[in-house]
């Protein structure tokens, strides 16, 4: 290795090494103790394995290198950690965080069966001309998954904490074009770009404690505290002025952190005001205002269809409306309208 290769390989591999021990203190050392710390730590693992593999293969030569004979298939886990971590961070309704969380322990399992059955050594051409790419397309199609949950900001001024998670995706869409579209003669880019991105990060958060602090802290100081009964009855009066007046249970798409954000609160303690204060999951609580909209619809215009008086009411489906309507009133919208109509 002459002294260039060896100065590319130094910058290339010098943030990989500090992120790859930052990617263990999250996962092991980090406090508090939150999901979001420990995912964040996980993702970063696994990019981290994905750069390192591009930096070995770029001064591999012709001499075979075991690390890389695994194949990419490691590669598979680095989209739904990244969306696992995005939704954690952004306190998404339980059923979302569920279902992401199976998502990735199902990829885990496919890791396992392609190391067991498929092993890179011994079916290399499969790897390279099929399977590389479909896991590309799919750490792709994350990335978009990504930036779907996040799209709201872009209307608004974003905190700190959800500057950063754009700043996330956004990076890791150029890590994946890099390493998508250059030969892989190339792929030392992509590792120079990963130092640089990393120690620019490290350094802003170095200077920045309290940027640190919101993003990485996720508010555990609340997570054993009750709200004041005192403080949540003003927050629940305001709630209520928020819904009747802004009439926000309208928006289909609502969500927890939108509402939270209008109360200036943070949205563990919007969480902990409708379990602990008002009993009700989020989804209970706008769909019942939700409810009371329609019903007064059907009372002073029954000329409306009953899809037109759900989607009015904030429904984005029929089947939704009907399924809540009868949920909460005890019979369905047409039954609930007839009676209006004889009266």
């Amino acid at each position: 290795m002459d002294f260039f290769s060896k100065i590319l390989f130094f910058f290339g591999a010098i943030g990989l090494f500090n992120s790859f021990l930052l990617s263990l203190y999250f996962i092991f050392y980090k406090k508090p103790k939150v999901l979001s710390n420990k995912l964040f730590g996980i993702f970063l693992l696994f990019l981290n394995i994905r750069v390192l593999k591009s930096l070995f293969y770029y001064f591999a030569g012709a001499d075979p290198i075991s690390f890389l004979q695994s194949g990419p298939v490691i590669f598979v886990l680095i989209g739904p950690f990244l969306l696992y971590y995005i939704l954690s961070v952004l306190n998404s309704e339980k059923e979302k965080i569920n279902f992401i969380k199976y998502q990735s322990l199902i990829w885990i399992v496919v890791v396992i069966f392609a190391y067991v059955f498929y092993p890179f050594q011994d079916n290399i051409v499969l790897w390279k001309t099929y399977l590389l790419k479909l896991i590309n397309f799919q750490w792709l199609l994350y990335i978009i998954f990504s930036a779907y949950f996040l799209k709201y900001l872009i209307k608004k001024k974003c905190s700190p904490k959800e500057f950063w998670l754009i700043f996330l995706c956004i990076a890791n869409l150029i890590i994946w074009a890099i390493y998508h579209f250059i030969e892989y003669s190339y792929f030392i880019v992509g590792s120079i770009f990963y130092s640089v991105i990393f120690y620019s990060v490290f350094l802003y958060f170095l200077f920045n404690k309290k940027v640190s602090n919101k993003i990485f802290n996720t508010e555990i100081k609340y997570a054993n505290k009750k709200i004041k009964t005192s403080t949540a009855e003003v927050l629940k009066n305001h709630l209520k002025e928020l819904m009747i007046e802004e009439k926000l249970y309208r928006n289909p798409s609502l969500k927890l952190f939108e509402v939270a954000v209008k109360l200036n609160i943070t949205t563990h303690q919007f969480s902990q005001l409708l379990n602990d204060n008002i009993g009700k999951s989020f989804s209970t609580f706008v769909n019942e205002y939700r409810i009371e909209e329609s019903k007064k619809i059907l009372k002073s215009n029954t000329k409306y269809s009953l899809d037109a008086i759900g989607l009015e009411s904030g429904f984005n489906s029929k089947t939704t409306f009907y399924k809540e309507f009868k949920k909460i009133v005890g019979t369905t919208p047409l039954k609930y309208k007839e009676r209006f109509k004889s009266t």
